[in-house]
């Protein structure tokens, strides 16, 4: 059996019945059934003009199982090439087979609308259309295996013929698997390697138990260009099937190829793929090509010349191509982001653009991933291609740095208008502090210049006293002065004056020292506020409750130290470090001040407990007593001073003190701080 082409027992083509031929189909069958014949009889005949006395339908159903098969594990497989031609042919194949049942079906139908309720009729009707949608079935899925194929650079197996016609290797045959036996051109040309050989080993003289079945390629593409020149892409796909299954491969064996051969087939091999090469590299770039001379169409420069550019080697025209497109890449981009400096519509044009180098890259990848399958085509010749894998891992580069160098570009003009757009943010917020600032000085100058109408009172009042009290010391003195001839002790008289008014003056409170106290409490809120305003004008801090990191020019380590210059990095450590030294220096008077009100209070606790000593121990763990933080009772009987811990549990079981056992815990004694002043101990 064929994989194609099948006779088929010489119904190759069944036609469906005319006219003429039922009407004499009906006759033969009306007269042998007046004969009485028996079914025998009657299905002879009906088989004679179905053309199923030679077992047509058992023909068809071993086909199509056998190309099912054949289909399965050698055509349909993930991992298969195209073999567009053999499946052409296998598809013409079911084709015929398929119109043959169709008129059978037909022609089936006919004759059983003349002999009714006939079992030979029935069984093969229902072979038919079994066999009908296996056909059917089998033929959609090499059909949607199919592809178009538009260029020999995307035919697999044509690219293979062709360069093993050039190398015109010798090749072995290997033992031809069960399922292939079957096929009739695989058989011939069995018959034909192993007759080459017979001839061969004949000339040499060897020993014809020699296994190896060896061949050269041109013999075997010569075997099957004489049995159809026509139907040589079918049988080329062939060959390459059975190569690519590993049922003959390359054979080294003892040919000997000298450098003569050698150079001459290197030669071939180039004249072949370099034409193949710059065609692909046309074809895929095509479109690009169209764009870079509208992208330089304006240009001075008038190198770029599609037309000559085809004609020079790949070599020098390839790497033009590259630079002409980035080159005009470049040149568009700039012209459409002079007039368009908006960041999203910035970035819209650069990733544009970016894409458009992405995608001439993939091409020139696309391209390589053709010259490597090409040098896995070429044994023993790939190093013919270390030249053009030199070219494309150049331009790989050059495309890597040019792309770079661009992103450089874009990032660079993109991070000027980012500063450009912070800095005058800023400098806007920066104006509007400066604002503030001339409002604040200007509104605070008018209140501070005017008199404050308290203390314009108050002089006032003195200004009147002052007069009242002088009036009456006026009085005095004039009385005084006027009886100071006489005999009377005026001595005492002033003494008595001046005895009264100290013991007043002493019981006087100073009032302005009074306001003075006051007015320097109320501004010393407004100074503080003023200083803080002022002191942290500079630092840039998120308004929270509470304080949860350093101002933003201060936390510089989380995202911006690291861009910083070692001149800047310098500056800005010595400016926090003068920070830190100015805190210190806040929080040392703090301390002190802390200090200096513990001892206070720790003092006056002590007098209130009564206590003598300058430094008391616990009684129960010994550790010295921190009266300004610490909470303590002491016995009212012994003095036995304790930590409020360390004798709390002992006071809730057994309410006496530990040591003289005196119970003393009483209800609003005060032994016990309140439970409100505990909770508030951390605030």
């Amino acid at each position: 059996m064929n994989i194609s082409n099948n006779t088929f027992n010489d119904a190759k083509e069944i036609h469906g019945f005319n006219k003429n031929e039922i009407l004499e189909i009906k006759k033969t069958l009306g007269k042998l059934k007046t004969e009485d014949s028996d079914g025998e009889k009657i299905n002879s005949y009906v088989k004679t003009k179905l053309n199923l006395s030679s077992g047509l339908l058992d023909q068809f159903s071993a086909y199509l199982n056998d190309i099912k098969k054949f289909s399965e594990n050698y055509l349909l497989s993930p991992t298969s090439s195209n073999f567009t031609y053999l499946k052409t042919e296998i598809l013409n194949e079911l084709r015929v087979i398929s119109d043959n049942l169709q008129n059978l079906n037909s022609n089936s139908r006919n004759i059983k609308r003349i002999i009714k309720n006939n079992n030979l009729l029935e069984d093969s009707l229902k072979q038919i259309e079994g066999l009908l949608m296996e056909s059917t079935h089998l033929s959609t899925n090499i059909q949607e295996s199919v592809k178009d194929i538009k260029i020999i650079q995307e035919d697999s197996s044509k690219l293979w013929l062709e360069i093993n016609k050039i190398k015109n290797l010798n090749y072995k045959l290997n033992n031809i698997p069960n399922d292939l036996e079957n096929w009739e051109e695989l058989k011939e040309l069995t018959v034909f390697i192993k007759s080459l050989n017979d001839v061969f080993l004949t000339k040499r003289k060897k020993d014809k138990s020699e296994k190896v079945l060896t061949f050269h390629f041109d013999d075997i593409y010569q075997f099957f260009l004489s049995k159809d020149e026509n139907k040589i892409g079918y049988y080329s796909d062939l060959i390459y099937l059975l190569n690519s299954n590993t049922i003959f491969e390359e054979y080294q064996g003892e040919e000997f190829i000298n450098i003569l051969e050698r150079k001459e087939v290197i030669e071939n091999l180039k004249d072949f793929i370099n034409p193949l090469l710059k065609e692909l590299i046309l074809d895929k770039y095509h479109d690009i090509l169209n764009e870079i001379e509208d992208l330089l169409l304006d240009e001075k420069d008038s190198s770029f010349n599609l037309k000559t550019l085809k004609d020079q080697k790949i070599s020098e025209f390839l790497p033009k191509i590259v630079d002409y497109y980035i080159v005009g890449l470049e040149k568009g981009f700039q012209e459409k982001i002079q007039n368009n400096m908006e960041t999203d519509k910035f970035e819209e044009i650069a990733n544009f653009y970016y894409k458009k180098i992405d995608t001439f890259s993939s091409i020139l990848d696309t391209i390589e991933d053709w010259v490597l399958n090409i040098e896995a085509l070429l044994n023993p010749y790939e190093s013919i291609t270390a030249g053009l894998r030199k070219i494309f891992s150049n331009l790989t580069s050059e495309i890597f740095r040019r792309k770079n160098e661009y992103l450089s570009f874009i990032k660079t003009v993109k991070d000027e208008e980012l500063r450009v757009e912070v800095r005058q943010f800023v400098s806007d917020k920066i104006s509007e502090v400066n604002d503030l600032i001339r409002s604040y000085e200007d509104e605070t100058s008018l209140i501070i210049k005017e008199e404050f109408p308290q203390l314009k009172r108050v002089s006032e009042i003195l200004n009147e006293y002052h007069q009242k009290i002088q009036t009456i010391k006026d009085d005095v003195f004039k009385n005084l002065n006027s009886r100071k001839s006489n005999d009377i002790d005026i001595y005492q008289v002033i003494k008595f004056w001046e005895d009264s008014l100290n013991r007043k003056k002493q019981q006087l409170t100073f009032l302005i020292s009074l306001l003075l106290n006051k007015l320097f409490k109320s501004f010393k809120d407004l100074i503080e506020k003023e200083g803080i305003l002022f002191a942290t004008i500079t630092e840039i801090t998120e308004q929270t409750e509470k304080f949860e990191g350093l101002p933003l020019n201060f936390a510089l380590s989380s995202f911006l130290a690291e861009k910083l210059s070692e001149d800047e990095l310098k500056e800005r450590i010595s400016e926090i470090r003068a920070k830190i030294n100015q805190l210190s220096n806040s929080l040392g008077l703090y301390q002190v001040e802390v200090v200096k009100l513990e001892t206070i209070l720790a003092n006056r606790v002590k007098v209130r407990k009564g206590i003598s000593r300058s430094e008391v121990q616990c009684t129960v763990c010994h550790k010295f007593i921190n009266f300004a933080k610490d909470k303590v009772i002491t016995c009212p009987f012994c003095a036995s001073t304790y930590h409020y811990l360390c004798v709390a549990f002992w006071l809730s079981k057994y309410n006496s003190c530990p040591m003289c056992q005196n119970h003393f815990l009483e209800p609003h004694s005060d032994l016990f701080e309140s439970e409100e002043d505990h909770e508030l101990e951390g605030y």
